[in-house]
């Protein structure tokens, strides 16, 4: 008896953590700065995993603040005429601890983006930087700022 009572208390436990985990959100704070010193309204491209796109703005200071569901995977797109583009991937499976009460994650992090040059064929060979966590809800961040030249049709092609 107190075998199949512990069994059901375990259960409903586990039940009634599942339900409160969606209520669980990772805030992104981002500061964007610009390689030669200067702050601008940047466009952040921001593209979930169905591939559907909303598109804000940093504030005047550079700064872009957004809230995401536990279990979220986005691409930030940071897009600045005159600068070349970067690409932020974020994941936020085990984002928290299955034995934490948390509700909210807070993470801040920053995006430089450095100058274009003339022909514009500047561009990074994959996203810059990669924001998951481990099980356990340690973040982990990888970068690979490998910057490629375009062939200028390439460039034209995607001008337009």
């Amino acid at each position: 008896m107190n075998t199949l009572r512990t069994a059901l208390l375990t259960a409903g436990l586990h039940l009634l953590t599942s339900a409160l985990a969606g209520d669980r959100t990772v805030v992104l704070s981002a500061k964007l700065e610009l390689l030669d010193g200067g702050t601008a309204r940047t466009r952040v491209v921001v593209q979930d995993a169905h591939g559907a796109t909303d598109t804000v703005l940093t504030g005047a200071a550079g700064t872009l603040r957004l809230v995401l569901q536990e279990d979220a995977r986005v691409l930030l797109t940071f897009l600045q005429e005159g600068y070349v583009t970067k690409v932020v991937e974020v994941n936020t499976a085990n984002a928290f601890s299955r034995f934490s009460d948390e509700r909210q994650r807070k993470v801040a992090f920053t995006v430089e983006l450095i100058p274009q040059n003339a022909d514009k064929s500047l561009a990074y060979a994959a996203p810059v930087g990669h924001i998951t966590f481990a099980k356990g809800g340690l973040m982990k961040a990888a970068y690979d700022r490998q910057l490629v030249t375009l062939a200028v049709a390439e460039t034209m092609a995607a001008a337009r």
